[in-house]
């Protein structure tokens, strides 16, 4: 078993939590939507969750090839992986919370929250992208030219409550996150990297 499989073995448990939290939400909106007070800002930045981890968890694949990794790479990851795990847990709503199903509201308290994990996401992520780099791991040292322009789309809308902010900027992390998958993976290898 390599590094990689070992890794991704244990961090395939958070990447399905993750994945569950958001698809679970969005089941219960579904089946509730006759009491559902729907929200834009709110569903954009919840698909903004589920893109983020689908583009890291392409991502990790990059890893693949690495022979030996060091306890610095495998903290790195670590705390990669604990990062997006919370963004999805976050923007998930808890229905039985005294918002119920008014997603005008949730996103009204909880948007910070979610949107500081989104935040803290990406600043975690253009270390990683650094210490990768550093490290030969595909081309995660030029990646972060995308991870740089996605930081100011969750500063802006942490420091704004306008609703156009509310709106533009995650609607533009989305544009930017099909662009990463685009550029960096628009397929996968088991010979060298995209």
């Amino acid at each position: 078993m390599t590094p990689f499989e070992f890794l991704t073995v244990f961090f395939s448990f958070a990447y399905a939590l993750a994945i569950s939290h958001v698809l679970l939400a969005a089941a219960e909106m579904i089946r509730h939507r006759r009491v559902l007070i729907f929200s834009w800002p709110h569903a954009l930045w919840m698909a903004n969750a589920l893109m983020l981890l689908f583009g890291n968890w392409i991502a990790i694949y990059d890893f693949r090839s690495m022979q030996v990794m060091y306890l610095g790479t495998i903290l790195t990851l670590f705390g990669f992986v604990t990062t997006l795990y919370f963004t999805c847990a976050l923007v998930t709503p808890d229905f039985d919370a005294d918002h119920g199903y008014d997603m005008n509201l949730f996103h009204e308290r909880q948007s910070r929250a979610y949107i500081g994990a989104i935040l803290a996401l990406d600043v975690v992520s253009f270390l990683s992208n650094l210490q990768a780099g550093h490290n030969g791991i595909g081309d995660w040292a030029r990646q972060n030219a995308i991870v740089f322009a996605m930081i100011p789309l969750a500063v802006v809308p942490l420091l704004s409550r306008n609703r156009i902010v509310q709106l533009v900027c995650p609607a533009i992390l989305l544009v930017e996150q099909f662009a990463y998958l685009i550029i960096y993976y628009p397929y996968l290898s088991l010979t060298g990297s995209t």
